[in-house]
């Protein structure tokens, strides 16, 4: 398991490029293929007003750029971030392998659903370590984010794996996926607030240390918020 940031290889420069890519290719465009079928499911199965708003290789390609942001932003160079960023895009193409059925609901998931629909880290890593060099850093970056995106430092995620024993590419993988998974709105969300500012503010008190590394997440945090100042400055400029 990579245990430190992933600075002692550069996959846009590897012999094996564009197997990496071909393959990372191949998982979003199946991704892509899984969110036309839950539309048309949704749209045979579920209320007509009900609008498909998570769309997973949209979620994908936010989170992969979240987290070459963070990096960016921890200073820790531009061969870290990029190794994360194409590490963490193919995390959920697992998601294909399960029924299109269990995806969208109005209802808020029930514990059983939720470890269903999260068995796509386990199936995800079985699908990719037989088609990926076994002994390359990069297939062990991508497994280790892929198995470990839904873990929390306190050992109550999917696999049960403490932050001890979770990597930093991991750790932040996981702060990336949840905040944008409490971005997007649902059903049964209601009303809560999910402007960039809400959500940090929701997982800082409300999930915390026993979720995240919590240095980890203030530099995450910290970004976003100077992304989201410089979006509305910038808005604020077009319009005058």
């Amino acid at each position: 398991m990579p245990d430190q940031w992933p600075d002692h290889f550069d996959i846009e420069k590897s012999p094996e490029a564009d197997l990496f890519f071909g393959f990372i290719q191949q998982g979003m465009e199946s991704l892509k293929a899984l969110d036309e079928k839950r539309a048309k499911w949704a749209r045979q199965n579920l209320p007509a007003d009900y609008e498909l708003t998570y769309i997973f290789h949209e979620h994908a390609e936010r989170v992969a750029r979240d987290v070459e942001n963070t990096a960016l932003y921890l200073g820790l160079g531009d061969i870290v971030a990029r190794n994360l960023y194409w590490a963490m895009l193919p995390h959920d193409i697992g998601k294909a392998l399960l029924p299109v059925n269990i995806w969208d609901t109005i209802e808020k998931p029930d514990g059983h659903l939720k470890q269903l629909r999260r068995s796509h880290t386990d199936l995800g890593v079985q699908y990719t370590a037989p088609r990926l060099p076994e002994d390359h850093p990069f297939t062990a970056l991508m497994l280790d984010i892929m198995q470990s995106h839904h873990e929390n430092m306190d050992g109550s995620g999917f696999h049960g794996t403490k932050g001890e024993h979770l990597s930093l590419p991991v750790r932040l993988a996981c702060i990336v996926e949840s905040f944008d998974g409490y971005r997007i709105r649902r059903p049964h969300f209601g009303s809560r607030d999910i402007s960039t500012a809400g959500v940090l503010e929701r997982m800082r008190h409300e999930k915390g240390a026993d979720f995240y590394d919590m240095d980890l997440f203030e530099a995450f945090a910290s970004m976003k918020q100077q992304a989201s100042t410089q979006q509305e400055t910038t808005q604020t400029t077009a319009k005058g």
